[in-house]
């Protein structure tokens, strides 16, 4: 009874150490590879600092990860899928994993005859901040909303649509990117647009702006609340977009 009492002990701290190690972050690169780590990835400069299982660090050229898909598959909680699946091919016996987040609907887009049409249903993926998505009521002042759209016009930003945001003094604005390079541009594009527009008219500037970003598969590929200070952050290259998107995005 003794050696089963122990066994039973033993096989329960696997278990558990097996779990710990599931709940860790996944690292994406942009050919696809997978790499497990401690901790979220760090943007230094041009390059991605990782924090591999093992506590190694390791770098990467910040060119080569998919900071978009990484920041989303962690979200949803994808990790421990494909940590107990590394485990599973190594022989190692592992329970069900119990994910972390709800894997929910997420965004969708309504497809119009020409181009996809970004629609009032469409679902943001669970967020600290939910409610942040496409609002019935257009912003109260038709001036600002002028100005982000001539600007977006102005920078080709192509696909999106605008209305208040969760908060009445919030614009909002909701556009489809479909791989890294359009995150990042149409994040740089709104950002810009909001510090231009607060630089040029503060009595009548949003006090944040929020922007989701969503692919056409449905893919959620970003959310964001801007502040004045995060907007001229960026826009006076005080911080690179990779480290931006890292430590801003709240999905």
């Amino acid at each position: 009874m003794r050696r089963l009492v122990i066994g039973s002990f033993i096989v329960l701290c696997l278990a558990a150490a097996t779990v710990a190690m599931a709940s860790g972050y996944v690292v994406i690169l942009k050919n696809g590879t997978k790499i497990a780590c401690k901790e979220p990835v760090r943007v230094e400069g041009p390059n991605a600092i990782l924090t591999l299982i093992t506590g190694t660090l390791a770098s990467y050229p910040v060119s080569e990860v998919d900071l978009v898909e990484t920041q989303r598959y962690n979200q949803q909680g994808y990790g421990d899928a494909f940590l107990l699946e590394e485990l599973s091919m190594e022989g190692t016996p592992i329970p069900t994993p119990t994910p972390r987040q709800s894997l929910g609907a997420v965004a969708s887009i309504d497809a119009g005859v020409d181009s996809p049409e970004l629609g009032v249903r469409t679902v943001p993926t669970p967020t600290p901040t939910p409610g942040i998505k496409l609002q019935t009521e257009l912003y109260h002042d038709e001036r600002v909303t002028q100005a982000f759209h001539k600007v977006f016009d102005d920078r080709n930003l192509l696909i999106y649509r605008t209305s208040s945001g969760t908060q009445p003094s919030f614009f909002f604005v909701q556009t489809v990117t479909d791989n890294q390079r359009e995150v990042f541009e149409a994040l740089e594009i709104v950002t810009e647009s909001y510090a231009l527009i607060h630089r040029l008219q503060p009595d009548i500037a949003p006090s944040a702006v929020e922007l989701e970003m969503i692919q056409t598969s449905g893919k959620a590929a970003g959310t964001f609340r801007i502040t004045p200070e995060m907007a001229a952050k960026l826009t006076e290259k005080e911080i690179p977009i990779e480290q931006f998107y890292v430590k801003y995005v709240i999905f």
